[in-house]
């Protein structure tokens, strides 16, 4: 507080120390950092200032009782100081509802210039982000069938309804090998990031895991970055799964 209200102009509690305040980090930041329009070039214990030529008021906000960047700008400017820390913020605010792509970006389109510090830590992060925000369960679905198939291992079965006692529903699942009793399941931004189905899905992989079945889960940056450990996941549970099993739990199955 000290600190912010001591300095004239625009200023603000920004880079880690504001990253934590709204959650996007986790830890202590060993000292409080602000970014201000200027600054009387006086040394403050303890505390880092930043001089921006591009703070705006829109880019402050108020939290518990402080000026703090917003989460857009908060995520950019901690790639100038924590590069290692911009993706998991990235996907914290975005989880959280803190902030958007589009908020994101408008900002880095306003403040990108040659030398502003921390966009080029968050552009392809963004572009990355976006190319799976577009991404379609039909196109995802497409993407690891290749993937499978490039790896020589067995086409798995679509769109699999697994049954429980008496027939009862339990779940469907992207693809399954049935023999082996695997389900596979590929999580798209489009479809599995809000809060109920997050819950939706865990619950039903709960009750195939409760019938005996060995549940994968898949993303698109899982197939995009590492098909080769994706693949390997595969046909380590087809192998482990294919051995004789001397007891089987009691269920109904229907493709």
């Amino acid at each position: 507080m000290v600190a912010v209200l001591s300095m004239p102009g625009l200023v603000a509690v920004s880079h880690r120390a504001a990253a934590e305040m709204w959650g996007l980090v986790t830890g202590e930041a060993r000292h409080v950092e602000v970014v201000a329009t200027r600054w009387d070039r006086v040394p403050q214990t303890g505390v880092t200032i930043h001089e921006s030529l591009d703070l705006v008021a829109a880019d402050i906000k108020t939290l518990d009782g402080l000026p703090i960047t917003n989460s857009a700008r908060t995520v950019v400017d901690l790639g100038a100081t924590s590069p290692w820390a911009v993706e998991g913020a990235l996907e914290t605010g975005i989880r959280r509802h803190l902030l958007t792509l589009k908020d994101v970006e408008a900002f880095v389109a306003r403040v990108a210039r040659r030398g502003r510090r921390g966009v080029g830590v968050i552009r392809p992060l963004l572009v990355a982000r976006r190319k799976w925000d577009t991404v379609t369960e039909s196109v995802l679905e497409d993407r690891f069938r290749e993937t499978l198939h490039e790896a020589g291992l067995p086409e798995p079965q679509p769109q699999y309804t697994v049954r429980g006692h008496g027939g009862r529903f339990v779940c469907r699942a992207d693809f399954a090998y049935p023999a082996e009793r695997i389900l596979i399941e590929l999580d798209s931004e489009a479809h599995h990031m809000d809060r109920l189905t997050f819950r939706r899905d865990r619950s039903k992989q709960n009750s195939a895991v409760v019938l005996g079945w060995t549940v994968l889960r898949f993303t698109w940056w899982d197939l995009e970055e590492d098909p080769l450990r994706v693949t390997t996941q595969v046909q380590a549970a087809l192998d482990a799964l294919s051995r004789p099993k001397t007891r089987q739990p009691s269920a109904t199955l229907s493709a």
